[in-house]
């Protein structure tokens, strides 16, 4: 009988599985790689889509050459938290209105700031990064010094500007879901690391998950 709490996509052993994976999921991305170009020639905000360019170009890079992992989750669960987590957003629709004309400016800004923020986090990461909750090699430094999943944090901000530039009942529950499936996902990933000694090093200097002094 399939016991899906061992549910597992490839061995731990490295092999060509490990590397179509990253090949395939790389390639997602970089179809983002390529509409951002696209949407370049339209002149809407430079600024972001360079942003985003670059984080998107970052993403792509570091999932075709992360290195294999010591430990992956086998839970069924873990990985449906991390799909769905790393995917949701692609639902936003941006036919919506903003909230209000006087928060465009600073909707842009947010999201140009949090864009080149998450590009500084997924390099820092570098081999390391991944979406299924496991232990490629624990992080400690820039932003990851101060929360424990700062990427997770800096996307629900991204999210909260993009509500405030496309605001309507749709893109809110898909904001609060993004949110759910990062806190699940920072979970999910903390009952894998925690099992490395480094890491459990790590939760007791750096206290917080998300935000400083809050969570």
């Amino acid at each position: 009988m399939l016991n899906f709490s061992d549910f597992k996509i490839w061995s731990k052993r490295p092999g060509l599985m490990h590397w179509l994976v990253n090949i395939a999921v790389a390639s997602f991305f970089s179809y983002y790689i390529y509409d951002t170009i696209i949407r370049l020639t339209t002149g809407t905000c430079i600024t972001l889509l360079v942003a985003l360019l670059f984080r998107n170009t970052s993403i792509t890079l570091v999932f075709l050459l992360r290195r294999p992992s010591k430990l992956t989750s086998r839970n069924v669960g873990d990985w449906i938290a991390a799909i769905g987590g790393t995917f949701i957003t692609y639902l936003y629709t941006s036919r919506a209105k903003p909230i209000c004309p006087f928060v465009v400016p600073t909707a842009y800004v947010v999201m140009i700031v949090m864009a080149f923020l998450s590009t500084i986090c997924i390099i820092n990461l570098g081999r390391s990064f991944g979406i299924v909750p496991a232990n490629r090699g624990v992080k400690t430094e820039l932003l990851y010094g101060i929360v424990r999943h700062p990427l997770y944090s800096l996307y629900t901000i991204y999210d909260l500007a993009v509500i405030l530039l496309a605001f309507s009942l749709h893109n809110c529950y898909i904001c609060i879901l993004h949110a759910l499936f990062s806190f699940l996902r920072a979970r999910r990933e903390e009952n894998i690391l925690i099992r490395d000694r480094a890491y459990k090093e790590y939760v007791s200097k750096t206290r917080y998950m998300f935000l400083p002094g809050v969570l």
